[in-house]
Parts: C-alpha cells; structure tokens; sequence
C-alpha cells in the first residue's frame, strides 16, 4: 500500500501535463487558422486586380464582391435610367409609364458589361476591396477601368465580373418588385422635397427590399 501511495501523485503529474501540453496544441491550431471558421479564416483572400485568365478563384472572387456591393449597384443601376434633366414633370412622366418597369424586368440587357462599364466609369465608382474581406464602391479621382466586354476567358476582369453579377442577380431575383416599389415609393414621399430628392429617395428604399441587398443587411447585423 506505501508504495501505491508513492505513485499517485507521478501518475497525476504526467496526466497533468500531458493534458497541459494537449490544451497548448489546440490554442496553437486556433490561432493558426487551421480549423475551419477561426478568425484566420474569415477574411476573404482578394487575388490582384489585373486582368487574368478566367480561373474559379477569380470568379469566386468576383461573386463575393458582387454580395457586398449589390444594394448599390442596384441604387446606381436604377438611377441611371431615369431623365438626365431631373425636373418633376419628366421624372413624373417617367414613374407613371411603363419604362422603368420593362426596363429593370429585362435583367440580361438592363446588366450587359458595356453600359454598366461606362455608368460606373462615369460615376467614377470602384469596387474597393477591404482587408476584413468586405467590398464597397468607393468614389475615386480617375475613372476607374472596367472591361466592356469580359467574355474572354484569357482576359478576365473579376472587378468588372462582380458588377455583373451583382447587377444581373438582383434584377432577375426583383426587378419587377423593385419597379414597384420605386413607384410606390415616390408617392410615398413630399412634393415640397423636389423631384430629385423624391426619386434618390425612393429609389434607395426600393433596392433595400431586393433580395440581394438583404442578404447583405442580414450579414451586416450579425
């Protein structure tokens, strides 16, 4: 029995540290990143911004900004569409007809690359990459590039790739319920605040109800 009571404390003394030594490799698997889920993992890795053969990292890539940035691409996208003079009776005209509504239910021409390539040029918009692996349009000096053709699996341009998939994912989900919304919204609204505060206005509360841009909300609050 002496000898028993001898050994305890070195069998508990090698349990003990053998637990220690387990206990050390998992935090050094966590702050690795090797499971999966850690924070190692949560910022998305942005390839460069050159065009590059179309590979599925770079289409990844593009599909990943495109979820950031579709509330908007939307706002932008539906903008566009209404009277570059922006007085009230030729935006009243052109929420009471039928365009808007035929306009952003076509989703493959209202999202074809060359128009949607020069509005953001002209808007002066890049998809601006953060290292926390979010994406936003951000308001730069120069006019940024965007391929107006980007089919070219040799010559792809995934900065561009995001606009259009942000663009045709939204529209083709909602296109006709954003439509309606936009009307409804800008009645919604004061004619005191003016054609163009309404419609900017409304146009922003409508984007919000697409799908896309919920999701984006969604992830944004958790």
């Amino acid at each position: 029995f002496s000898l028993l009571a001898k050994r305890r404390p070195r069998r508990q003394l090698r349990f003990g540290a053998m637990a220690a030594l387990r206990f050390l490799s998992l935090c050094l698997l966590c702050s690795t990143g090797i499971f999966e889920g850690t924070a190692a993992d949560d910022a998305f890795k942005w390839p460069s911004n050159a065009l590059g053969q179309r590979t599925p990292e770079l289409v990844k890539a593009g599909k990943h900004a495109a979820r950031w940035i579709a509330c908007e691409v939307c706002e932008e996208r539906v903008l566009s569409m209404f009277p570059k003079s922006g007085d009230g009776d030729s935006i009243d005209h052109f929420v009471e007809g039928d365009q808007l509504a035929d306009a952003l239910g076509d989703a493959k021409t209202l999202c074809s690359m060359r128009p949607l390539a020069q509005l953001f040029r002209s808007r002066r918009l890049e998809v601006s990459t953060q290292p926390d692996g979010s994406a936003v349009l951000q308001k730069v000096e120069q006019p940024p590039f965007y391929e107006e053709i980007n089919t070219s699996d040799l010559a792809f341009h995934w900065k561009s790739f995001a606009l259009q998939h942000a663009c045709t994912e939204t529209f083709r989900r909602d296109g006709d319920v954003i439509a309606q919304a936009v009307v409804k919204e800008y009645h919604a609204r004061s004619e005191e605040d003016g054609a163009q505060p309404r419609i900017v206005s409304a146009v922003k509360a409508a984007c919000r109800i697409a799908k896309t841009c919920r999701s984006l909300r969604a992830k944004e609050a958790r």
